[in-house]
Order: C-alpha cells, then structure tokens, then sequence
C-alpha cells in the first residue's frame, strides 16, 4: 500500500499512473543532468538490509549520496544488536528515531512493512520484502523498457524462471496492469505458481516467439538444487545462445540478478546485443535517485 501519511512506497498497486510518468521523466532529467538533485545537505537516509544486497543497496547508496544525503547503512545482521537478540521492529524503530529522511528495507516476510509505515513519521521504501514485492526493481525493468522500445504499454514481457517465489515478479504483476504490458510465465511446473491467470508457457521457444522483453530470473538454488537437475533447467530453460534463437532481434534480454551463470544465463549472452543486464544496473541508480528526489520533494 502507499502510505499518505508517511509517503512510502511498499508495493505499486497504489500508485496512479501518473506517478509513474512522474518518476521516469525525472529520471530521464537526471541522466541528462538537466535536474538540480543536490536537496539533502545536512540529511541523513538509512539504508536498512535485513537481508543480502548487492545491486539495490549500492544503487540506493549511490542516489542518496548523489543527492547529497549521507546514506546510514545497516548490512545484514553482523555487528549490529541484531545479534544480541533485538527484534527487527525494534531496529527500524530505533532507527527511526533518529530521524533520517527516509527508510529503505529490505527484508523477509518476518517483518511487515505495510504495518512498519503506520508506526513511522518518515517514508518507507520497500527494497526487496519477502516474496511479496520489490517495486523498485520493477519500476527500473520498466524503465529500461520504455528506454529502448519507446513504450512498456503493448510490451510481452516473458519471466522464465523460479516465478513462484520471485518477488521481482510479484511486482511485475502490479506494475503491467498500471503501464500496459502483459506479462507471461515460462519454467518448470514447480517453479510457477500453483494457480494463476497468466499466460503460461510449457515451452521456451515458444514463449521467446512470443516475447517482446524476455526475462530470467535466479534459480534459487537453496530452495531447488537438490530436487531439480541443473543441467536439465539450462537445457530446457536457460538463455543460452541457441534457446535465444528463437526471440526477436529487435527484443530485449533481461535479469535482475544476481546471475547464476551457466544455469538460468550463460556467459556469453551478456555480450548479445539484446542484453540489457548491465543498462538494468545504471537504469537502477536513476530510477531510485528518482525515487529519493520524490520523496523529498514529496511528489511521490
């Protein structure tokens, strides 16, 4: 929900389309330099990672400092009172406390952060929660999409992959019926969800035929190595350089990451002309720097 109150960003169902106009033209400002983004001198942002982060926590670091806030950083547990037993909720609200400008979160299920964004005065933004959604991470695929296809609206984005517990797909589900673009899943029969309105594809081929976009997401391992063979999953399912003989040359190659290579990805696909991996990354920072100059500005 999108708190009125705290002006935070957990999920993307509330927000109307406008809004996310709003946030790709400043976005499109900023990597033009046509934007003044120096709005936080003095201001603190606390970036809060319950949970392993690579690419959001340092795009977020990277657009707090680029707007000149100083980013307070949380790194998953170690060194923190975390360890001496303190709960989640008693951490952010702790933070909290010291009042920075904003909260970034990631988390597991264990935490609620519609719940978190009524006890707090400032916004929350939602950077990964659970299996429940990473709306920022949508919002930048979107971006990327709208960068080289012109519009997302007419797209036909095919996940392939573990969608069942993707919470980058959960946030696609939202953010396609806001922007215009259908969505479609692709992978293992344990990997999608159990009951679903989704077009769903058995075959690859197929669904790549089909595609505009065409994204792989991780194979989460933990969860599936041991029940499903690996080398069966790239043969079947992975973008390799002959799977993806059957997309468009004019179609985009997406993942979030991070990338198992050689599973869900190979190697050499990064280097495909199509591959947008790396502009996923770059897009991320503006898309979130976007996202910070909202919430100061308090347009989000």
């Amino acid at each position: 929900m999108l708190s009125r109150n705290t002006n935070s960003l957990i999920d993307l169902v509330s927000l109307e389309k406008e809004k996310f106009n709003t946030l790709f033209s400043f976005a499109d400002q900023i990597s033009l330099n046509k934007l003044a983004t120096q709005k936080g001198f003095g201001k603190t942002g606390a970036l809060l990672f319950f949970e392993a982060s690579t690419r959001t926590r340092m795009s977020f670091e990277t657009a707090s400092a680029r707007l000149g806030i100083y980013p307070l950083l949380l790194d998953v547990k170690s060194g923190t009172s975390l360890e001496k037993g303190e709960t989640l909720e008693d951490t952010v609200l702790n933070v909290a406390a010291m009042n920075p400008s904003y909260l970034v979160i990631r988390c597991g299920d264990d935490l609620n952060l519609s719940e978190m964004a009524k006890k707090v005065s400032m916004p929350i933004l939602n950077a990964g929660w659970g299996k429940k959604g990473h709306p920022t991470q949508a919002l930048l695929d979107a971006y990327t999409i709208r960068k080289h296809l012109g519009t997302c609206e007419g797209q036909r984005l095919l996940i392939v992959g573990d969608v069942r517990h993707s919470r980058v797909a959960a946030s696609h589900f939202e953010l396609a019926k806001k922007l215009g673009y259908e969505v479609a899943v692709c992978g293992p029969v344990d990997f999608l969800p159990e009951k679903t309105s989704l077009k769903v594809f058995s075959n690859l081929h197929e669904g790549l035929q089909w595609a505009t976009v065409a994204m792989a997401l991780r194979v989460q391992l933990e969860r599936h190595a041991m029940k499903y063979s690996l080398t069966d999953y790239r043969e079947q399912f992975g973008f390799t350089s002959k799977n993806l003989e059957s997309l468009s040359d004019n179609a985009l190659i997406m993942h979030p990451g991070p990338i198992n290579q050689g599973t869900e990805l190979d190697s050499d696909v990064l280097q495909d002309p199509r591959c947008q991996v790396l502009n996923q990354v770059s897009n991320g920072v503006l898309i979130r720097q976007a996202i910070l100059y909202s919430v100061l500005e308090g347009e989000l």
